[in-house]
């Protein structure tokens, strides 16, 4: 399995680089890196906006984690569907993807391996947080041809609600709060 963290955007409603922000003393890019290996052998991050300060946190870590690699999406500024689709490009058709993003500062890799363990051949695998669905998303291998053309700012949000039956949802009782307005910072304290 290979973990795909989207983290290419500018965080234009937080006003600064939400995976360049430091939560409980390290990026959030890093804690997203350090959270994915806790379930995964590889690790690939697309970057776009702060593409300069992100890779130097990545050739940092690829030090600890040598399966650590990143991808610059051209057109990031399309929106997180363009993320997905280069991402997933990236990374070998045979291989199931954790899709994850950088700005969950609540996610734990508690989760992360109640959604690795429910590994469906079939099915993607949906997180949900008090009834708010949102990855990190298990895709597994026979699924991602449904991505092939996903550009724009189709997030993950159009494919489950598009293909429910081909989805399984967890639940999780942790309140749904990501870092993507200045509020949000101000609650998660950084």
């Amino acid at each position: 399995m290979v973990g795909l963290i989207l983290a290419a955007g500018a965080s234009s409603r937080l006003g600064e680089a939400k995976q360049l922000l430091v939560y409980q003393g390290q990026s959030l890019l890093e804690r997203s890196i350090r959270l994915a290996f806790s379930v995964c052998q590889e690790v690939l991050v697309c970057l776009g906006a702060e593409v300069e300060q992100s890779s130097a946190i990545i050739e940092n870590l690829q030090k600890e984690f040598p399966n650590l690699t990143f991808v610059q999406v051209a057109e990031w500024e399309k929106g997180m569907g363009e993320s997905l689709a280069v991402g997933l490009k990236a990374v070998d058709i045979s291989r199931d993807v954790l899709v994850l993003l950088c700005d969950l500062p609540f996610l734990t890799s508690s989760h992360l391996k109640n959604i690795t363990s429910l590994a469906n051949p079939d099915r993607a695998i949906v997180a949900s947080f008090q009834g708010v669905n949102s990855p990190p998303v298990l895709i597994p291998q026979a699924l991602r041809p449904l991505f092939d053309h996903w550009s724009g700012d189709q997030g993950l949000g159009k494919f489950w609600r598009q293909n429910p039956m081909l989805c399984e949802i967890v639940h999780f009782s942790d309140k749904f709060r990501d870092v993507d307005v200045p509020e949000d910072r101000k609650y998660w304290g950084i």
